[in-house]
């Protein structure tokens, strides 16, 4: 018999914004290695609009309650 429990939406809904929160994480920090950054350059990724769209979306990393897991 296996331990797994049925999950709510709302258990479910919650592990997905965990997911999102982790992996959007994990991008902005790797944001700040200029070796990454020189990379997506020379793939021309930093012009693409919707990577420029993207980064504005992150923009929520400022405030201060997320900026504090920045590492």
């Amino acid at each position: 018999m296996g331990d797994t429990q049925p999950t709510s939406p709302v258990s479910e809904e919650r592990m997905a914004n965990r997911a999102r929160f982790e992996l959007e994480l994990e991008f902005v920090q790797a944001l700040a290695n200029p070796y990454y950054l020189h990379s997506l350059a020379q793939q021309g990724i930093l012009n693409q609009p919707a990577f420029i769209h993207y980064l504005e979306y992150l923009l929520y990393w400022k405030e201060k309650d997320y900026a504090r897991f920045i590492l």
